[in-house]
């Protein structure tokens, strides 16, 4: 009784050591820099979003300016993703501290599903899931990134607690406000908030023939589709149609669904490279799920194979269970290098809180058995969380520093050099070997030092005419210069 009370306590001393560690992260492991295309990409839009702006004017030179998802279209520049992400993380690009907004929306998560769980069953629970959420190595990695997926989450996870409010007739408002954070999910990830909502919509037409209680339900359905609507007008605002998506400006074949011409692999995406990337997805996720080695599963078939057995308990895993179907019609997977089944995560939340139901239930069928029994199940767990923070999460971090060869290092011959009012035309075989200096540019490209892509010696004399008065040098393998490299510039 006395732990009870005192949850919501432990919980906010859990959020604070979830922003300080996932800070950390960020800060240390990360360097406070993007490193997947799809980061890039996000930190572009975020940033011409903090100016008050959809889109950009092309640059004379766009080959020059090159950055990865990011499109030219009818002399307007602007990022391929939904403006949800890039919107949120714009926030923090206008306080400066744009790689903070992952941990504290890590924390925020983390505190939703304690809310979800005192919710549903009670704090005990709520805290455990919680616990159990914190030391998930794909958790705390995603925290640490610029990807949208945390963001994501915690729409999701607020419309979650803010929908069973709403059918426990606790207000309209919080109808209202589920519809809204669906929305908002919407505009993040689409395709994610539309699987994870499923459940949701299936229980409303039940309850709705069942009751005939619809009002609270149009309201979610109301508040989601105001929202969502934002998502045609924010397409039509940067390419002038508004249901084309900026994804296939960019890849053409990068759609739902199967056949030729969906997918980059030959004779397009099929039920065999889908049953490919379930595979790997979920074997990943037998881990990154609780960090425990191949075991994360078996906490969740505790909590529905002992009794008591209630039907929230066989909810809890149904937003997960359709987030894996639906992409199974995505032609792309997420391979452990790319940090593992990110494309589910947003489900991760309700296996969190099953996962604490299962402890739960084995603890108390433990309860006047064997006196070593409890004992051992405490040490049991108390091993795989010493594997997980002792094997599993170092090697994590260590993948995260300087992942794809971006590190803050490749900004060290700027810094040394003192450069201002400076063009940097740099040499490289591919954009990854200055990725750290794409972070940093401006969209408008009026920054006192900005950086180009060298091609030929006419290609580059025509970059220089586009900026003149800016003291030039030029950039190669570290090395800074007042004048071209003698090998000239790499390929692609």
């Amino acid at each position: 009784m006395m732990l009870r009370d005192r949850t919501d306590k432990f919980i906010l001393l859990l959020c604070l050591l979830t922003l300080l560690v996932t800070a950390s992260i960020a800060f240390f492991a990360f360097e406070r820099l993007p490193h997947l295309e799809d980061e890039v990409a996000y930190l572009f839009q975020a940033k011409t979003m903090a100016l008050g702006r959809l889109t950009v004017p092309s640059p004379a030179h766009p080959n020059a300016f090159w950055v990865p998802f990011v499109l030219d279209y009818r002399g307007r520049r602007f990022g391929k993703y939904p403006p949800g992400w890039p919107g949120v993380l714009a926030l923090g690009e206008l306080l400066g501290v744009a790689w903070l907004v992952n941990p504290v929306l890590a924390a925020l998560a983390l505190y939703l599903v304690y809310r979800l769980g005192k919710t549903l069953y009670d704090g005990e629970i709520g805290l455990l899931a919680a616990a159990l959420g914190f030391l998930s190595p794909l958790f705390l990695v995603l925290s640490g990134s610029f990807l949208s997926h945390m963001a994501s989450m915690v729409w999701l996870l607020l419309f979650s607690l803010w929908f069973i409010w709403a059918a426990r007739g606790q207000g309209g408002r919080f109808g209202l406000g589920a519809g809204v954070a669906l929305g908002l999910a919407f505009l993040t990830r689409p395709l994610t908030a539309v699987a994870y909502a499923v459940p949701f919509v299936v229980y409303s037409v039940v309850q709705i023939f069942r009751r005939r209680e619809a009002s609270r339900y149009l309201l979610v359905a109301l508040g989601g589709g105001a929202t969502a609507a934002l998502l045609p007008l924010y397409q039509w605002a940067v390419t002038g149609d508004p249901w084309l998506n900026p994804y296939v400006l960019w890849w053409p074949y990068d759609r739902l669904g199967f056949g030729p011409g969906i997918g980059a692999m030959p004779g397009g995406h099929s039920p065999y490279y889908a049953w490919l990337n379930l595979k790997q997805d979920l074997s990943r996720a037998a881990t990154d799920v609780l960090g425990w080695p191949a075991l994360s599963w078996l906490p969740l078939l505790l909590g529905l194979v002992l009794r008591p057995r209630r039907a929230k308990d066989f909810a809890l895993p149904m937003p997960f269970v359709c987030l894996v179907i639906a992409y199974l019609f995505y032609w792309i997977g997420s391979p452990a290098r790319l940090w593992g089944p990110r494309y589910y995560f947003e489900g991760f939340g309700g296996l969190w809180l099953l996962a604490a139901v299962g402890l739960r239930k084995v603890w108390d069928w433990a309860k006047g058995r064997q006196r070593w029994l409890r004992p051992a199940l405490a040490g049991a767990l108390a091993l795989m969380v010493v594997v997980n923070l002792g094997a599993n999460l170092p090697v994590r971090l260590r993948m995260a520093h300087g992942f794809y060869g971006i590190t803050r290092s490749q900004l060290d011959p700027i810094r040394e050099a003192d450069l201002h009012n400076a063009l940097v035309i740099i040499y490289a075989d591919r954009w990854l070997e200055y990725g750290a200096m794409l972070a940093g540019q401006s969209p408008l490209l009026d920054d006192d030092v900005l950086f180009a892509r060298g091609s030929i010696p006419e290609a580059d004399a025509a970059v220089i005419a586009d900026f003149p008065g800016r003291v030039v040098y030029y950039l190669q393998g570290g090395v800074l210069s007042r004048t071209p490299p003698v090998d000239g510039p790499g390929k692609d």
